[in-house]
């Protein structure tokens, strides 16, 4: 009887570190928004969908004819699901790719080109011989110059040699500890609040203004990197490399207008992000990175 009373707390112990650890891993995991159709990888920026290929019912099945064609057919169904899927996404606070679909064709083919070219990064053949693939497409590169706003644009850098000379003054009160250096991006907090991932998130303070938007992210590196990077977790948040090493860390207090998409910092925060040309610039560079609840909804 002594022996049951010692070993079972013992086990309820390791029962709670065995559960602390599985949650601790799904937190640190990426921010995946699924749908009926496919999936939307925020943190890794890309758009997954599956396609299936059957074979026909002849019994010549391993033609290279018959090949082909259930490769095709899991290629098409693969398209049309991923297509599906990106229309789901939200471009900002008030719109989705559908609505801009809506009244326009030539956006529509463009999309079916992007949905053409997606990578198979997964082919599969089950044992009765269907084919299983999956497509992904990337939300960067060829997809955000298609779709991200004309209003982003080239924003020059804002730091020149004397003005880089005074910020070396007017940071020196942010450092902590001796030899630190400044912000090397933001890290926004968002976990709570309702908030949703877009293409393009708007960051304000309390009054409205905005601190981080179209006009502030720099075309080339909202195209190539996007304008947010995304994490279901602080500590994901930290690692991602195009914060640095040293990110400001802002807490959200709500989200603003429709679609929960668009953040409110407090304005002490906002406050501190408009003193320096060193913020603008890594704001310019997109070096933001959103921390969002870990199941995202449609």
């Amino acid at each position: 009887m002594k022996v049951k009373f010692i070993l079972r707390p013992i086990y309820q112990l390791f029962v709670l570190i065995a559960f602390c650890l599985a949650a601790s891993a799904s937190a640190d995991g990426p921010l995946v928004q699924q749908s009926g159709s496919g999936c939307i990888d925020w943190s890794a920026g890309t758009v997954r969908a599956k396609g299936v290929g059957t074979p026909a019912q002849t019994g010549d099945n391993d033609t290279p004819a018959e090949a082909s064609a259930i490769l095709e057919n899991a290629r098409q169904t693969a398209r049309k699901k991923l297509l599906e899927t990106v229309m789901t996404i939200r471009i900002d606070a008030g719109s989705r790719i559908a609505d801009r679909v809506q009244g326009s064709p030539d956006f529509l083919e463009g999309l079916h080109t992007l949905a053409g070219n997606a990578a198979v990064t997964r082919q599969e053949y089950l044992s009765d011989g269907t084919l299983e693939i999956e497509l992904t497409m990337n939300l960067t590169g060829g997809f955000g110059q298609f779709v991200l706003p004309e209003e982003i644009r080239q924003v020059e850098p804002v730091t020149t040699m004397n003005t880089a000379q005074k910020e070396t003054q007017s940071t020196s009160k942010e450092k902590v500890g001796v030899g630190s250096a400044p912000y090397t991006g933001l890290i926004v907090d968002a976990v709570g609040i309702g908030a949703k991932p877009a293409l393009v998130p708007v960051i304000a303070d309390e009054s409205g203004e905005v601190v981080y938007g179209p006009a502030f992210a720099s075309r080339e590196f909202a195209v190539s990197r996007g304008m947010s990077g995304y994490a279901a977790s602080l500590d994901a948040a930290r690692k991602d490399p195009r914060v640095g090493d040293r990110p400001l860390i802002v807490k959200a207090i709500r989200t603003r207008f429709t679609g929960n998409t668009d953040l409110v910092i407090p304005t002490t925060e906002a406050a501190r992000l408009r003193s320096s040309a060193i913020h603008l610039n890594f704001l310019k560079a997109c070096r933001v990175c959103i921390v969002l609840d870990g199941m995202v909804k449609q």
